[in-house]
């Protein structure tokens, strides 16, 4: 069980634009923390980062002590909702969230039981077989939510994972989320919703790729 993670100092730039700059973030196991800031602030590069899928131009990320960066061996610790849902549309909401079980090497019957107890949880019993090019946006971002969540990892990090839902979904995601924190994991969203951010432990703001304050 992971005790932490640690961003030190990343920096990311794209060009000659610098997208992220001094941003510092160590979270607990047991914690929810929200990155909060506008468009455009960095929200979604830190994620990325912090999750292994970007390497930074500056400074580091430590999971138990350990550099994240090229460490693919890690990314089994990890649950991931990305901002666009990172779903593939051909196969069923099922086939999707069955894909993070699958990769743990869980057996069938355990994958169908799994698989089929998140999507109900997040209220998509009527969705488990329906290709996710044939749903709403909110629903494939639960199907997103329920894929990170299913395998139990110990770090889950989710970009904006309730902007398309409304109150009611949006509380059953975040009652989710803190559970999951509650069990001793580590959660981190990141969002611009006021809402989500009152729900968590803290927050780290961003401004223009910055922490509030440096």
């Amino acid at each position: 069980m992971a005790s932490e993670i640690w961003a030190q100092q990343v920096g990311v730039d794209v060009g000659s634009r610098t997208i992220l700059e001094g941003a510092e973030l160590k979270v607990a196991a047991g914690e929810t923390v929200v990155v909060t800031g506008p468009s455009g602030s960095g929200k979604t590069t830190l994620m990325l980062v912090m999750a292994g899928l970007q390497d930074p131009d500056r400074g580091q990320v430590l999971l138990d002590g350990d550099p994240i960066s090229g460490r693919d061996d890690l990314r089994l610790r990890f649950g991931v909702v990305l901002q666009n849902h990172g779903l593939v549309s051909v196969l069923t909401a099922a086939e999707n969230v069955a894909i993070a079980l699958q990769a743990r090497g869980l057996g069938r019957g355990e994958v169908a039981d799994r698989t089929q107890d998140m999507l109900v949880a997040l209220g998509l019993r009527d969705s488990v077989n329906r290709l996710v090019r044939d749903l709403s946006g909110g629903q494939r971002q639960r199907v997103g939510v329920a894929r990170a969540l299913v395998g139990e990892p110990e770090v889950v990090l989710a970009d904006e994972p309730t902007s398309e839902l409304d109150s009611e979904r949006r509380a059953l995601v975040l009652n989710l989320m803190r559970d999951h924190a509650a069990k001793g994991n580590i959660v981190i969203l990141a969002s611009h919703d006021q809402v989500v951010a009152d729900a968590a432990g803290r927050t780290l703001d961003l401004v223009d790729g910055r922490p509030r304050g440096s």
